[in-house]
């Protein structure tokens, strides 16, 4: 590991000795640290432990990778030796952290983490089983953020988690059974290693196809899948990420969502040359989906269509508009949905939310606000079902 990076809450523990002031603020840094991440119990010991998933270092990174073992080098072992003995140092002044307790998320992965590394330390609290479980960790769940969140952003070319993914599954979207289906097999062969697309999902606004994505990391992160959010004026950083991504033991999903290109964008080249064409082939560990209610992405106009002849090489141009929706080997569409699935829909999601209604009434109040609202799709029904559960509560 090289160097230790205990970080400045285990700095101020460190300094801190018999000096009260210095003490006190020691705790107040390591409770703060605690509420935040939603940790709970011995947050002395499970503070250790958190520095130990985000200790990112090429000896870490060659274990995640499963390049090498513990017994290759002395300095590594006895950096192993230093945390453990720091795992066990006491503090009296840190005694009434062994305990905390507080309320906190049900979802807090990071938490379920720590809990699950503490026990499998303190069931054998000795050396070897230390550095065991901690091996164990970075070979089967990797390295710091990776480890812990679903989905990232990019911002100014380095991935920044999303802490709070929307909690959904493909259950929460009624309807669309074939396209969930398509989605997921493709993913599924994606993570197997097996011939997989690149997938556009396209369709009328509100009809399901960002849900469906959601959906997806919810379902499969615990198999290594992870979301990386580009939007488009990111473009020209995909093929840095990707660099980044290509040595990691995960599988990712670059996702665009809503993506579409006006006549005078021409973002769109460097998308086509990473999905299909570029010289350096797309790292089997990412996949391209993208959203849009077009499913041509670039933008036509009359003259595309022989309307207006004012291009010498009209067809040539209008195959270059389309030759980017045609780099993604899969193309699912999603509908709107016809008066009949629409009120099912509704019907539905009053008895998943413990709507109370006579049904006739339901239909008549659901079609209202669709004719307000003038589209016929899943977030046209979900709007009214939360309007209609306020209006009820109230």
């Amino acid at each position: 590991m090289n160097e230790i990076k205990k970080g400045y809450i285990l700095d101020s523990i460190l300094e801190a000795k018999d000096d009260p002031v210095l003490a006190k603020k020691a705790l107040g840094n390591l409770v703060s640290f605690s509420i935040e991440h939603g940790i709970n119990g011995n947050l002395y010991k499970k503070y250790i432990l958190y520095t130990l998933i985000y200790n990112d270092n090429s000896y870490t990174r060659s274990i995640e990778m499963n390049q090498k073992t513990i017994g290759q080098s002395n300095i590594i072992l006895m950096d192993y030796q230093e945390y453990f003995e720091l795992y066990n140092k006491e503090f009296e002044f840190l005694n009434e952290a062994k305990y905390f307790q507080f309320k906190r998320e049900e979802d807090n992965y990071l938490a379920s983490l720590l809990d699950s590394l503490y026990n499998e330390i303190e069931k054998m609290n000795n050396y070897h089983n230390f550095v065991r479980v901690i091996e164990s960790f970075y070979k089967t769940k990797g390295l710091a953020d990776m480890a812990i969140y679903k989905a990232f952003r990019v911002d100014n070319g380095i991935l920044k988690p999303i802490k709070n993914v929307l909690n959904v599954t493909f259950n929460d979207l009624i309807g669309y059974d074939m396209q969930k289906s398509l989605l997921c097999e493709n993913t599924e062969f994606f993570l197997n290693g097996k011939p997989y697309n690149n997938v556009l999902l396209y369709g009328d606004a509100g009809t399901g196809k960002s849900t469906s994505v959601k959906a997806l990391i919810n379902k499969y992160f615990d198999k290594g899948l992870r979301i990386i959010e580009v939007y488009k004026h990111q473009m020209a950083e995909i093929s840095k990420i990707i660099n980044k991504l290509k040595s990691r033991p995960y599988h990712y999903v670059i996702y665009m969502d809503d993506l579409s290109f006006e006549e005078n964008e021409i973002e769109y080249k460097y998308l086509k040359s990473i999905i299909e064409g570029g010289i350096e082939p797309k790292p089997e560990n990412v996949v391209i989906y993208a959203t849009s209610n077009r499913r041509h992405l670039i933008k036509e106009t009359i003259s595309d269509n022989g309307g207006v002849f004012d291009d010498l090489h009209r067809n040539e141009t209008q195959a270059e508009k389309l030759s980017l929706s045609y780099r993604f080997g899969l193309q699912i569409y999603y509908s709107s949905l016809s008066i009949d699935e629409f009120r099912s829909m509704v019907k539905e999601m009053a008895i998943k939310n413990n709507i109370i209604m006579d049904e006739e009434k339901l239909i008549i109040e659901a079609s209202k606000w669709q004719m307000r609202n003038g589209t016929l799709s899943g977030r046209c029904a979900e709007q009214f079902i939360k309007y209609l559960s306020n209006k009820i509560q109230n």
